[in-house]
């Protein structure tokens, strides 16, 4: 009679293989596509409205140069972006107009308290007006074109490569920083804030840019469709309202209870629009700060300092000496 054979030992259970982290952005290579963006857009449209030609007609003829020079400059990392899961994600529709509504007002409180403290800052915000067939340009453009384009520079490439680097919080800070310090104007910085941190929140929550996008153009339509609604509309006399806001015993409670809604709201907004757990996420760690993120800051501090009224009075005496 033979011995059994001694059965083999068991074979330990393979672990599951991992699934490999997608090609990401660079930090610098977002922070040089955002820098670009405003280069060009801001520089463009200024040459040619100084040319005379109308503001929507100026904006189309940017946001054409910007896609021209993206898609030569950039064009490996907007090939990247196209394949990452944020670019194929269709958006959530429900979230992005609950988020917008939000973000909306947290915005305005902002600049109510800014401007309650600070009444001279409402005349450094720019006004997008227009008028005739240039209105339906400007719609198109501010409304549509250049918020699309934007978030592909800020939510798209420079906050993805800072996920990469430094983690969603970090990327959602700095994207927003940039974006609100790029707009110049301390009253524009202060409603932008806001909102930018809902942009950046909302693509980490849904994963989808999309939505991003929503919110944006959302924001600007609305504030270009209310700006030529009310043009002509409003009394021209605002000496009541300045009065009004130059009264220390109501400024200071205005401006108070402003910045305290606009707080508690945002603070809904982050409380909800948590980011989903993505591989992205810390893939590539290393340095976000690169050069063109100081240049972007600089741009809006000096696009702020030039809407300071010691510097706008030398800019019109400039202005006279040259004529």
């Amino acid at each position: 009679m033979t011995a059994p054979h001694p059965s083999p030992p068991p074979t330990p259970p393979q672990a599951a293989p991992l699934s490999p982290v997608p090609p990401g952005i660079r930090a610098v290579d977002g922070n040089r596509a955002a820098l670009t963006l405003l280069l060009v857009q801001n520089v463009v449209s200024a040459v040619l409205i100084a040319r005379g030609v109308p503001l929507g007609t100026a904006l189309l003829g940017a946001f054409a140069l910007v896609v021209l020079v993206g898609l030569t400059l950039f064009r490996d990392v907007i090939d990247t972006l196209r394949r990452d899961t944020r670019w194929r994600t269709p958006p959530a529709w429900g979230t992005a107009l609950a988020a917008f509504v939000l973000a909306f007002l947290a915005s305005r409180a902002f600049v109510v308290a800014v401007v309650a403290l600070f009444p001279s800052a409402a005349d450094s915000v720019p006004q997008f007006l227009s008028r005739g067939a240039d209105l339906w340009a400007l719609l198109l453009a501010a409304g549509v074109l250049i918020p699309f384009a934007e978030e592909v520079a800020f939510r798209g490439l420079l906050m993805r490569g800072h996920e990469r680097a430094a983690g969603f919080t970090v990327a959602a800070l700095t994207s927003t920083a940039v974006f609100a310090l790029a707009h110049g104007a301390p009253a524009s910085v202060a409603g932008i804030l806001p909102l930018a941190y809902v942009l950046a929140r909302v693509a980490q929550h849904t994963g989808s840019l999309w939505n991003s996008v929503i919110i944006h153009a959302l924001n600007n339509t609305l504030a270009v469709g209310l700006g030529a609604f009310v043009a002509g509309r409003l009394p021209s006399d605002t000496a009541q309202a300045t009065d009004l806001l130059q009264n220390p015993a109501l400024k200071v409670p205005v401006a108070l209870g402003s910045l305290l809604f606009g707080s508690v709201v945002l603070v809904v907004l982050h409380l909800w629009l948590t980011p989903r757990p993505d591989p992205q996420e810390r893939s590539a760690p290393g340095p976000w700060l690169s050069a063109a993120l100081v240049a972007v800051a600089l741009f809006g501090l000096l696009a702020a300092l030039a809407t300071l009224p010691v510097f706008t009075q030398w800019a019109s005496e400039l202005r006279g000496a040259l004529r």
